[in-house]
């Protein structure tokens, strides 16, 4: 009997530190990057501003790989505004010559990710 309650005890243990496991996984699943499109003529920033250095703007529909976001600015532009702005990369692929922006912000209203904040994006 009492070896039985050791391994039942071995066994919750166990149980807890793959449970425990598993809640960090899927926290770390939950922080990774989200694959997109980024409108065109969409301007790209330096940080979450439009008071911040211009870096470039996008020619045409533009992929871009967001890594996360952060309330700054609130920006309108016809009838949306909002204050998310995310931070990732732009491939403006279609541009001549073609542009690569790396670890830029981009104005969540020129972000095609359905609502904001993306639920699929961490905040940074």
């Amino acid at each position: 009997m009492a070896m039985r309650s050791k391994l039942a005890a071995v066994g919750l243990a166990l149980g807890a530190a793959v449970s425990l496991l598993g809640t960090a996984g899927s926290a770390e699943a939950a922080a990774q990057g989200v694959n997109t499109t980024v409108q065109a003529g969409s301007n790209i920033r330096e940080a979450a501003t439009t008071n911040s250095r211009l870096v470039g703007t996008t020619e045409f529909l533009s992929t871009a790989y967001i890594h996360c976001y952060t309330r700054g600015q609130h920006v309108t532009v016809g009838n949306y505004g909002t204050n998310v702005w995310y931070y990732g990369n732009v491939f403006d692929d279609d541009a001549s010559p073609a542009h690569f922006y790396k670890n830029v912000w981009l104005w969540g209203g020129n972000v095609n990710v359905g609502t904001d904040p993306s639920p699929d994006v961490a905040p940074c």
